[in-house]
């Protein structure tokens, strides 16, 4: 399942985040999104992009592209 099909509110583990860029991989990694870490989905934008998500306590907004390259698991 990929981040970006969870609903509002809900949590889920990473299971991968190997399909992003490399640079854009190392700075999701620096802010905690590492594997079999815990993620929450709080926020879509009306149009659908960016997306808010929380992960190790920080709040990020991410763009669709990048949300739906990050694997995760209920």
């Amino acid at each position: 399942m990929i981040l970006s099909e969870l609903k509002v509110g809900q949590i889920a583990s990473i299971v991968n985040i190997n399909a992003i860029e490399p640079v854009m991989r190392k700075k999701l990694l620096n802010l905690g999104f590492l594997p079999k870490a815990k993620i929450q989905l709080l926020r879509v934008a009306p149009l659908g992009d960016p997306i808010a998500i929380r992960c190790a306590n920080s709040s990020v907004a991410l763009r669709k592209s990048i949300v739906n390259q990050i694997v995760v698991e209920c």
